[in-house]
């Protein structure tokens, strides 16, 4: 892995809280969207967003 990808605790706790933020504000932008094509590109960017979250998300310890 080079260090690119290589992200400390609070690196990978910011990249998460920004992908949070964008999962929030998304919904707005679509409902005000007027161009149908642009408001499917909003669709599949949340979903994106959405996706890197599962994938991000440390699950709880049990």
């Amino acid at each position: 892995m080079n260090d690119r990808c290589m992200l400390s605790d609070a690196e990978w706790a910011l990249v998460i809280e920004l992908l949070e933020h964008e999962q929030g504000e998304l919904p707005a932008e679509i409902r005000h969207t007027r161009v149908s094509s642009v408001r499917d590109e909003l669709r599949q960017r949340l979903e994106m967003v959405r996706q890197l979250l599962e994938r991000l998300q440390i699950p709880a310890a049990t």
